[in-house]
C-alpha cells in the first residue's frame, strides 16, 4: 500500500535536477543551462495546469499568476538561503 511517506521528497527530485544541470555546465554556460531549466520548468508546467483546467483558456490569467507568484516565493526563499551561506 503506497501512501504519503512513500512519496520522493520534493528536494531529493530537485537535487537530480539540478545535478543534471551541473553537468550541463561542463560544456554549456551556466546562463544557457538556467534559461533552459527555466523553458523545461514553464513547459511542464503549462501541460501540469491543462490537465487541471477544463478550460485553460479562461484560466490562463489565474495560472499565470500563481505560477508567477509561486516561482517568485521559491526564488526569494532560495536567494535569502544563499545570502545566509554567504555571511
Amino acid at each position: 500500500m503506497s501512501g504519503e511517506n512513500d512519496k520522493i521528497p520534493r528536494s531529493v527530485m530537485a537535487d537530480k535536477f539540478i545535478a543534471l544541470a551541473n553537468e550541463f555546465t561542463e560544456t554549456e554556460p551556466k546562463e544557457r543551462v538556467g534559461a533552459a531549466i527555466m523553458f523545461a520548468a514553464a513547459r511542464y508546467n503549462a501541460f501540469e495546469a491543462s490537465g487541471k483546467s477544463s478550460n485553460l483558456l479562461k484560466d490562463k490569467g489565474d495560472v499565470l499568476n500563481w505560477y508567477s507568484k509561486e516561482y517568485q516565493r521559491m526564488l526569494d526563499a532560495n536567494i535569502d538561503d544563499l545570502i545566509a551561506m554567504k555571511s
